[in-house]
């Protein structure tokens, strides 16, 4: 009972703080801090994700992610898989089970190819904790439209395809090609972050946070390669500090709905005027809910905030 009243009651995100940021060409990130416990027991790393194309015949939005370790994995949305029948990026997030193989949503970033680059290859993905670029991943947001499957995913080339007019063609209008492409950003994580705050263009793109530091490490070079590609289409202007902080408290005031099983978590989505949420939360807590008056703090896994009005957004 309590299980149920708690995975259903809407609630606010824990307090936020946000540092100094830093800046390279267009982008500028902002480190974050989260004030809550750290969520533990969780493996963090992409590679022990095993997937492959579905037997028989494969389907473009769908791989089998399989948990290849025995503690619970987290597979998140806008993870890159490359390989295949064609490159994918995760549509939603995960918390596989040990062990399990789950049939999972995914978008097609790779419009120019279906098939196998060689026999070896044709049913492996490769899964190492790459992003996908917050202005391609601008639709994972919406919490699983499934009637929407079709054009969301046509709007997932379309954005692709901005960065083939601007930056030049690949060979197969891959976002793995265009992410090949860029130069590596150096800049390090800073002690018990577990956010960043992306600013392109003068303006806040968006945010990403995690349960604990190894969850942002895991994934922390993947997150400045896709904003650092995101950053090649917009002017050379910095994002202002005063900036990131009035984001975050736009995004401190969010309360996050349930929107359902996301494996062993819980997804959750939030949408107040521009600003869109969406990501999952530990279920695994052990608080009285029919006798508290107001819900505590979710204990977040992941979460992606975006600025719908950013340019780069608001036009995808």
């Amino acid at each position: 009972m309590n299980r149920e009243i708690h995975r259903h009651q809407n609630r606010p995100l824990p307090q936020l703080h946000v540092g100094h940021g830093s800046h390279h060409g267009a982008l500028s990130i902002f480190p974050l801090w989260v004030d809550s416990p750290r969520v533990t027991g969780l493996d963090w790393k992409a590679s022990s994700i095993r997937t492959a194309e579905r037997e028989g015949s494969p389907v473009v939005g769908e791989l089998v992610l399989h948990n290849s370790t025995a503690r619970p994995i987290v597979a998140l949305e806008g993870d890159l898989l490359k390989g295949g029948w064609q490159d994918r990026m995760l549509a939603r997030s995960l918390l596989l089970e040990p062990f399990e193989a789950r049939v999972a949503e995914v978008f097609c970033v790779e419009a120019g190819r279906w098939g196998a680059r060689s026999v070896e290859t044709q049913g492996a993905q490769e899964a190492s904790g790459r992003r996908s670029a917050l202005s391609v991943r601008r639709g994972n947001a919406g919490g699983g439209d499934g009637e929407r499957g079709g054009s969301q995913q046509s709007e997932v080339w379309q954005r692709i395809s901005r960065f083939e007019n601007a930056l030049g063609a690949t060979a197969s209008s891959s976002m793995l090609d265009h992410l090949d492409r860029s130069a590596p950003l150096e800049a390090r994580p800073l002690d018990g972050q577990r956010g960043v705050i992306i600013g392109i263009g003068g303006r806040v793109m968006g945010a990403e946070l995690f349960g604990n530091t190894a969850g942002l490490r895991s994934r922390w070079q993947g997150i400045l390669a896709a904003a650092a590609l995101d950053a090649q289409l917009a002017p050379q202007r910095r994002t202002t500090a005063h900036d990131a902080r009035v984001f975050t408290r736009h995004l401190q005031g969010v309360t996050l709905e349930d929107g359902g099983d996301a494996g062993l978590a819980r997804a959750v989505r939030s949408q107040q005027g521009r600003l869109r949420a969406s990501g999952i939360v530990n279920t695994n807590e052990h608080t009285n809910m029919h006798t508290s008056t107001s819900a505590p703090p979710a204990s977040i896994i992941h979460l992606t905030a975006f600025d719908d009005a950013h340019p780069l957004l608001e036009n995808a």
